[in-house]
């Protein structure tokens, strides 16, 4: 675009400098007619399209050149139509053009672009009747002749056809509308566009579509389809939507399902795409009684319904307003017109006036020398009566023509003054349902938060009913079953000191290794309900003396800690503990592995705490689907309640815990899980 932009400018410099003549006036006129037509498609660059265009009206309007005063005032009229979508100074440029046009004494063929411009503003504007007659105008235009090559009048051609179309659709009456869009589809087929037949079939497959002709629909849609496959990257057909409406129409639900699951899979599709595929997917699952699925699709149909609906009442408030300013514009025209009529009637009564005065004045000069004293001062007498009623009339034809202005002026004043409240009560309702939605919004938004604090609040009353039932059943260890097994050890030596038989006395021998298991087991799981004294040992320290107290057999149990450590709370401390402890015991029970794992890693912002195991892996769900239950959900409870994240990952060669607890956390992420778990 810089190559390109350069050299026309060199082009245009050169000519400017050149002497005047009429091929080198038309050259520097094409060569601004082309740098405004490349700054349109220029993006950030469109600002400059309006300065090549006011250039080019200005220079040829010097040069008087009507053909480029007009493409100058075109190429302004697309910057606001298009780029900056002020269609009442579009419509203004566009009346400018025409008159221009009208004025002038040879054909440019150029007409016909002016009406389709109109023909598209007052279809903006909602004004359906002026619409179809300046796009009629445009047609018949291009029939005489359009002044373009073959390929861009039948597109322009096309165009015109299917807007015609699509207005007598939107007004309901399918037949005019199926006329037009057949015209079209004539058109684009004798012409090499592939793009404009592929939207004239889309535009013919959604009105079969609306009018339940579902096999016309199928036609025009599948072959639209083959030529967006064709055109556009794999998987953004325009025809999705319609087809997948079609198929379900046509009661063939396989392919209704396959089209509008492709619509669900688009990145960016419109929102009247993703209606139809929503539509069709509630309408498929309500026909198999999957009511949950059929309700989750209905609420996105419902949204997209909505938004639709939006869109269209924002169009047509829209519309209300530009159709009042096209209103005012063209009363306002009307009204010059008319002032500068009567202005130039007044002017002609006053010339006739005048000559009648100065006839006057010629023949009394002739007559005086042969009139007396006496028929000159009667003819003088005659003549000022006749000027005074002359005058008089004048002061009366000016009050009737002032008293007409001040009326019109009236009527306008009125007619504006309506427009106002209307667009006032509009623009008042339309507050009231965006205060009336925000509020509903802060209120949805206050449930939500006052939900979370309880349920965290329900999370800790739980772990702290869960840490004081262990400390609990510690002690209780501790002191019953403890104190009773060191009981029986002592009465089993008293009674193996009165036992004369070898054999017997073997046996009581044989019993001491169980019962030393059984008191180091018990001190073992006593310690482990009991929470370590983090603020004296740390949790570095109190993870690496439980996994040291882990046999090494089956699962051979290793420890790692990075050198740079972090403090946190100990009631973090303690679920970092207790959550780490819950997934060495699922690796015990569960896991059947021979080596694992347990790393802590203190990076800047978190810490890294990583459980991993050469076990199972992804086959224990299938396995044993009994254990996924309390343990696991535990843990999630746990590392919620701390602001951790825990993540999963089980294949083939193990399973991979990874909890990243932050320094500091102002949120309480969620856990997914995939694969086995157990409690």
């Amino acid at each position: 675009m810089d190559s390109l932009s350069q050299l026309a400018w060199q082009h245009y410099s050169f000519f400017q400098k050149a002497p005047s003549t009429p091929r080198n006036d038309t050259l520097r006129f094409e060569s601004l007619l082309y740098l405004g037509n490349l700054f349109k498609w220029w993006h950030g660059r469109y600002d400059s399209t309006l300065f090549f265009a006011d250039q080019l009206t200005k220079q040829a309007q010097i040069k008087k050149n009507l053909k480029f005063s007009v493409l100058g005032i075109l190429l302004s009229e697309s910057y606001y139509h298009s780029i900056k979508q002020n269609y009442l100074q579009a419509l203004h440029l566009n009346f400018q053009a025409k008159d221009l046009l009208q004025n002038a004494k040879q054909e440019l063929m150029l007409m016909w672009r002016v009406d389709m411009n109109l023909g598209e503003l007052y279809g903006l504007a909602g004004d359906s009747q002026r619409a179809i007659q300046f796009l009629l105008n445009a047609q018949e235009g291009i029939r005489k002749g359009s002044g373009l090559n073959v390929q861009t009048t039948i597109k322009n051609q096309a165009f015109i056809e299917q807007k015609i179309g699509a207005i007598y659709k939107q007004l309901g009456n399918f037949p005019l509308s199926e006329q037009y869009y057949l015209t079209a589809k004539t058109i684009v087929e004798r012409g090499q566009s592939k793009t404009s037949q592929a939207y004239v079939y889309d535009d013919l497959g959604e009105l079969y579509l609306l009018s339940k002709q579902y096999n016309l629909a199928l036609f025009y849609a599948k072959k639209a389809e083959e030529i967006w496959d064709r055109i556009k990257p794999v998987g953004q057909s325009n025809s999705w939507g319609t087809l997948a409406c079609v198929y379900y129409g046509l009661g063939d639900y396989e392919r209704a399902l396959m089209y509008a699951q492709k619509v669900v899979q688009l990145k960016r599709p419109t929102v009247y795409v993703q209606e139809q595929a929503y539509q069709t997917l509630y309408q498929l699952f309500e026909q198999k009684h999957d009511w949950a699925t059929s309700t989750q699709y209905y609420k996105k149909y419902i949204i997209a319904r909505d938004s639709i609906a939006f869109i269209q009442r924002k169009n047509e408030l829209a519309s209300l307003q530009k159709k009042a300013e096209l209103n005012q514009l063209q009363l306002q025209t009307q009204q010059d017109q008319r002032l500068q009529a009567e202005r130039l009637l007044t002017l002609q009564k006053q010339s006739e006036l005048d000559k009648l005065q100065a006839r006057f004045r010629t023949k009394t000069l002739l007559e005086t020398a042969t009139l007396s004293d006496q028929q000159r001062r009667f003819e003088r007498e005659q003549a000022d009566a006749l000027l005074k009623e002359q005058r008089a009339t004048q002061r009366l034809d000016k009050q009737a023509f002032d008293q007409q202005v001040l009326q019109q002026e009236s009527r306008m004043q009125k007619n504006w003054l309506f427009f106002i409240s209307i667009f006032s009560v509009l623009i008042i309702g339309l507050l009231i349902l965006l205060l009336y939605s925000v509020q509903l919004r802060r209120r949805k938004v206050e449930a939500t938060l006052q939900l979370a604090t309880e349920r965290k609040e329900a999370d800790r009353r739980l772990i702290q009913t869960q840490e004081l039932e262990r400390q609990r059943m510690a002690a209780d260890l501790h002191d019953d079953l403890g104190g009773t097994i060191a009981i029986l050890r002592r009465r089993l030596l008293d009674l193996r000191q009165h036992m004369g038989e070898p054999h017997i006395i073997q046996e009581f021998d044989a019993l001491q290794p169980l019962i030393q298991r059984s008191s180091a087991d018990l001190r073992r799981i006593a310690h482990n309900l009991m929470p370590p004294e983090f603020a004296r040992i740390g949790l570095t320290h109190a993870l690496e003396q439980l996994i040291h107290s882990q046999p090494s057999q089956p699962t051979h149990f290793t420890f790692f800690s990075s050198s740079v450590q972090r403090k946190f709370s100990v009631e973090t401390e303690l679920n970092i503990y207790r959550i780490v402890s819950e997934l060495i015991q699922n690796i015990n029970k569960h896991a059947e592995a021979q080596r694992a794992a347990v790393q802590m890693l203190y990076h800047e912002t978190y810490l890294s705490v990583t459980v991993e195991d050469d076990g199972l892996g992804s086959h224990v769900t299938k396995l044993t689907p009994e254990y996924t239950g309390i343990g696991l959900k535990t843990i999630s409870l746990r590392a919620n309640y701390i602001g951790a994240s825990l993540r999963k990952d089980a294949s083939q060669a193990g399973t991979l815990f990874v909890l990243d607890v932050p320094y500091s956390s102002n949120y309480e992420p969620g856990w997914k899980s995939n694969s086995y778990s157990s409690g």
